[in-house]
C-alpha cells in the first residue's frame, strides 16, 4: 500500500511549477516552468530516479 506524504511545508513556496522531487519525497532538487526544465535540474543535483509533479497556481491540500 503507497503511503501519503505531506508536501505542504516542502512546496509552500512553489506556484504553479514544475517540481522534481527526492526519490524520497524529502528534498526539491528542481524547479521550473516545464517538466524538461525540472528534470533536467534533478539530473544536476544527481537524483537518479526524482518523481515529477505539477505545483497548483493556488495552493492548499495536495496530495501525491
Amino acid at each position: 500500500m503507497a503511503e501519503n506524504t505531506d508536501l505542504r511545508e516542502l512546496l509552500k513556496e512553489i506556484s504553479n511549477k514544475w517540481v522534481a522531487l527526492s526519490s524520497d519525497s524529502n528534498r526539491v532538487v528542481g524547479v521550473a516552468d516545464s517538466p524538461k526544465g525540472a528534470l533536467e535540474q534533478a539530473k544536476n543535483n544527481k537524483e537518479p530516479d526524482p518523481i515529477l509533479t505539477k505545483t497548483p497556481e493556488h495552493y492548499g491540500t495536495f496530495i501525491l
